[in-house]
């Protein structure tokens, strides 16, 4: 009898298996039947099948038929088709971590469902690109595409689509601090679902609840909040009714009745087991750590803390992990075991930091973002003003042609050489005023979040020395990371220094010879310490290379390429340095085996636009390195190449002259 469940287990497996092997043979017959503009309703029982891959999670699978299948609508015209292929192969790459791929297949997706008006489609669309800024931090952009969903939603009589755009919208709202605007969507939501007896009504009464707790209106809060509760225990819906639990929980605490929120907290725990909601259990798990802190149970804090903090090495949530440190830290000083506080606030201010420069990644792309749209509501306006111009010239030409032809026309001639010629100027000054504006904006957003964050956090580590608030052993600990920071704000500045040279046209070359190797041994020893922090190995295999080439910037160009690698290299990689001739030139060769460069990236890395991605310890960088790396060596004619597989390393290539 024992038996029976596992001989059920397999064939349940067994039933799955031949199911997915039947969706790729119905797939593999269906694609090449596509071949005349009739067959589209071909193309749509192929997306069916795609779509039922996505939901069993087989996204490779589902990517490589999904290419296939939108190659034949292509070939046979059929939007929709391509529209709905394009919208499930941005499904599949959302789900693999991928939002910029996503975005790519969103958007062309959205242009054909354009082409024919298919609103259902265009709503779908918007939504799946809210939830992809949503996630990047980019909450207004992401209001943005809820709004445009939401008039789709209008256009269609969808309830249900209106009451979730609604609710994602006053969640959108929330997090940027807007209350009046997030109040009256979630209102809006709650009152469709009510409306219509739709499921779901206590998330967005809890979403209300919550905001209006954050706002100290408690009493509101308790009211939304009991409602929510009550809802969800009829519905059964038990993920929502852990949240409603939390808030409850958080009322209590915030009166310091910790027997009442202790009691909520459990009740909360006990509904994210029963829905397998891990944040509602370790956050519970947090809550009832902090209580025991409150109420002096050291032994129940610790045990609390320990199992949230083992919950949060499977489940990466930042906030939760913050949250853990600072109680942890609160632990150990009100058992007055400082030094391990002090541990604990030392693990806080990293993650902190690091998080802080990520959110700043997402600001400046942002503001990047915000001023493009500027620059083409300014050429709008200008091509209205064109438009003007012209129609104005237009009636003058035909007022003087009443009076004499030949004047006329002299006269006309005249003033559209003027004209020509003065729009000739007025664009070579719009353009040298944008270049400058872009040169300025870019640096001013550099050294406002960028720079300003390592200095902030030099001043902060000295600030404690002076005030005592280190002991020296404590402040050796913590050397190798102010000579980390020194070193990043060092790399930064030059960069940022010969990047504005550049823009300026003020970088010239200033050739010598010199032997490469003395200039990497220097930067052996400057790198080492970083290089030792991530357990990475330098090796250097250059023999005695004499160039010919401006030895401040080879110099340069070697710190960017060797700091790049140690940022994209792992524990127990390897960066070789190693040279060899190549006609009149040296090649000098970079080689590493970190984690490799995406191929569609390549293009970007020397473009003019810059581009940067976080290393393998979230190290970040201003996308300028590169670009002048490429721009350094041009000026010493020479030339930068690079090889990359991902997984397996990249070798950055400089060629420079021999020495004669």
């Amino acid at each position: 009898m024992k038996s029976k469940p596992h001989v059920f287990l397999l064939f349940i497996l067994v039933f799955i298996s031949l199911h997915s092997f039947s969706q790729q043979k119905e797939l593999d017959s269906i694609i090449p039947s596509i071949k005349k503009a009739s067959d589209s309703s071909i193309v749509d029982s192929g997306t069916k099948h795609i779509e039922q891959l996505f939901r069993k999670k087989e996204f490779n699978l589902g990517l490589l038929y999904g290419d296939k299948l939108l190659k034949k609508a292509e070939k046979i015209g059929y939007d929709k088709g391509i529209a709905n292929c394009h919208n499930q192969i941005g499904n599949m790459y959302n789900r693999k971590d991928e939002p910029v791929k996503a975005t790519l297949h969103y958007n062309q997706a959205e242009i054909h469902f354009k082409k024919v008006n298919f609103l259902s489609g265009l709503a779908m669309v918007n939504n799946n690109k809210s939830s992809i800024e949503q996630e990047q931090g980019n909450l207004e952009k992401s209001i943005t595409y809820l709004l445009d969903a939401n008039k789709y939603n209008m256009l269609l009589n969808d309830t249900i689509g209106l009451s979730r755009t609604y609710n994602n919208i006053g969640n959108s709202y929330a997090m940027l601090g807007k209350f009046t605007q997030a109040k009256k969507h979630y209102l809006q939501s709650i009152d469709i679902k009510k409306k219509y007896k739709l499921a779901k009504i206590g998330t967005s009464l809890n979403n209300l609840a919550l905001l209006h707790f954050n706002e100290k209106m408690i009493d509101s809060a308790r009211l939304y909040v009991n409602e929510a509760l009550e809802i969800c225990k009829k519905n059964e819906n038990i993920r929502s009714a852990s949240f409603s639990y939390e808030i409850i929980a958080k009322i209590a605490l915030e009166k310091n009745n910790y027997e009442l929120a202790k009691k909520y907290y459990d009740s909360s725990m006990t509904a994210g087991v029963q829905s397998k909601c891990n944040r509602a259990i370790i956050n519970s798990n947090l809550q009832l750590g902090y209580i025991a802190i409150k109420t002096d149970d050291h032994i129940k804090a610790e045990k609390m803390l320990t199992k949230s903090r083992n919950q949060l090495i499977k489940t990466n949530i930042p906030s939760l992990l913050l949250k853990n440190y600072r109680y942890s830290a609160q632990l150990d000083s009100v058992r007055g075991n400082y030094a391990g506080a002090f541990e604990w606030q030392k693990k806080y201010q990293k993650l902190s930091e690091s998080n802080s420069k990520n959110q700043t990644s997402l600001k400046i792309t942002q503001a990047e973002n915000r001023f493009k749209a500027e620059m083409e509501q300014l050429k709008l306006i200008d091509a209205q003003e064109k438009s003007a111009l012209k129609a104005e010239e237009e009636l003058f030409r035909y007022q003087i042609i009443n009076y004499i032809i030949l004047g006329i026309l002299i006269f006309l001639t005249i003033f559209l050489l003027y004209i020509i010629k003065a729009r000739k100027e007025r664009k070579k000054y719009i353009k040298q005023l944008d270049e400058s504006n872009q040169v300025k904006n870019k640096l001013f957003s550099i050294i406002s979040h960028d720079l300003k964050n390592e200095i902030h956090g030099l001043n902060s580590s000295l600030n404690l020395l002076k005030e005592n608030g280190l002991s020296i052993d404590e402040f050796k600990e913590i050397i190798p990371l102010l000579a980390n920071r020194t070193h990043q704000t060092s790399i930064m500045l030059t960069n940022l220094l010969n990047w504005s040279k550049s823009q300026m046209k003020e970088l010239n070359a200033k050739p010598t010879s010199f032997d490469i190797t003395e200039v990497i041994s220097n930067k052996f020893m400057f790198f080492n310490p970083k290089a030792r922090q991530k357990n990475i190995k330098l090796i250097n295999n250059l023999s005695s290379t004499l160039v010919y080439a401006d030895k401040d910037m080879f110099s340069i160009v070697s710190q960017n390429l060797m700091a790049n690698a140690i940022k994209f290299c792992n524990p127990g990689d390897s960066i070789t340095l190693f040279s060899k001739p190549k006609g009149d030139f040296y090649q000098i060769g970079f080689k590493d085996t970190g984690v490799g460069i995406d191929p569609n990236n390549i293009r970007k890395l020397f473009a003019e636009d810059t581009f940067t991605t976080n290393g393998t310890q979230q190290e970040t960088g201003t996308g300028l390195g590169l670009r002048i790396c490429k721009e350094l060596i041009d000026l010493n004619k020479g030339m930068i190449d690079v090889e990359s597989n991902p997984g397996e390393g990249s070798i950055f290539y400089i060629t420079l002259p021999m020495a004669s």
